[in-house]
C-alpha cells in the first residue's frame, strides 16, 4: 500500500489535525523504512495512527506504539484506523505512557532496528523516551525526532550531538524531524558532561510562536507567499 492510498482511508479528528504528522513526515517515514529495509520499528506516541501506518506499510512487519491518550484524546481514531487499513494484526499497541511500557521492553530483552520518538514532548519526558530508545536500539539502528522547533526537542539534539559520540545526525529534506543513527556503544566515563543548552534554540523557539500568534500581520503573509 502506498502512502497516498494510506493518506486517502486515514481519518483525522478536524477538531485535532495540528496534532498529527503532516503527510510529507509520513512519506518520508514511509520511504527511509523501505530504503533501509528495517523491520523491527517501535514509536512513541500514536494518534490518529498516520506514521504507524506508514510504518507498517513500508515494513511490513510488527510495530510497537504506545499511547494513554488513545481513547480520551483521539476517540480511538488511530485504532480504527489501523482497522481500516487491516493494518491490526502488525500493530503491537500499549494503551499506557511510555515510561511504563518501554522498561517492560527492555527487561523482555527486545531489541529495534527503527524508533521514532513522538509522544510527551516535554523536556523529562523526551529525554527519558530517548533515554530508554537508546538501550532498546540496535547497533547502526535508527531513531527519529518530530517536532524540532520545540526547544525541548531541540535540547534533547543538543545534548545527543554534544555528549554522544556514537551518535550519527543524518540529514533529512524535512526540518521538523530529525534523524540520527547509532553507530555502536559508547563508554563514557561517569565524570563526563558537555553543556548543551544553546541561545540559537531559545530564539528559534520564541520567533516560530510569535509567527504563529501573528499570523494575520500583513509582513508575516508576505513571507508565506514568498516561501511558496
Amino acid at each position: 500500500m502506498t502512502p497516498q492510498e494510506i493518506n486517502n482511508i486515514l481519518i483525522v479528528d478536524d477538531i485535532l489535525k495540528s496534532v498529527p504528522i503532516k503527510t510529507e513526515d509520513a512519506e518520508f517515514i514511509y520511504n527511509f523504512v523501505k530504503e533501509k529495509k528495517v523491520n523491527k520499528t517501535l514509536e512513541t506516541g500514536f494518534g490518529h495512527g498516520r506514521s504507524a501506518a506508514h510504518i507498517i506499510a513500508a515494513s511490513n512487519s510488527k510495530h510497537v506504539a504506545m499511547d494513554p491518550f488513545q481513547e480520551s484524546e483521539f476517540n480511538n481514531t488511530g485504532l480504527d484506523n489501523i482497522k481500516k487499513l487491516r493494518f491490526e494484526n502488525n500493530l503491537e499497541f500499549y494503551n499506557e505512557f511510555s515510561y511504563e511500557t518501554l522498561p517492560k521492553l527492555l527487561k523482555e530483552s527486545r531489541k529495534f532496528d527503527f524508533i521514532f520518538i513522538d509522544g510527551d514532548h516535554r523536556f523529562d519526558g523526551i529525554f527519558l523516551d530517548f533515554f530508554y530508545s537508546d538501550l532498546l536500539l540496535m547497533n547502526g539502528g535508527y531513531f527519529l525526532l518530530h517536532d524540532t522547533w520545540l526547544r525541548s526537542t531541540q535540547y534533547l539534539i543538543k545534548y545527543i550531538e554534544k555528549n554522544r559520540k556514537n551518535y550519527y545526525r543524518l540529514k533529512t529534506p524535512l526540518k521538523n524531524l530529525c534523524l540520527f543513527q547509532k553507530l555502536g556503544n559508547y563508554n563514557r566515563s561517569w565524570l563526563h558532561f558537555k553543556e548543551f543548552i544553546t541561545l540559537k534554540s531559545y530564539f528559534t523557539f520564541h520567533s516560530k510562536i510569535w509567527i504563529s500568534t501573528h499570523s494575520n500581520n500583513p509582513i508575516i503573509k508576505l513571507l508565506y507567499l514568498l516561501k511558496r
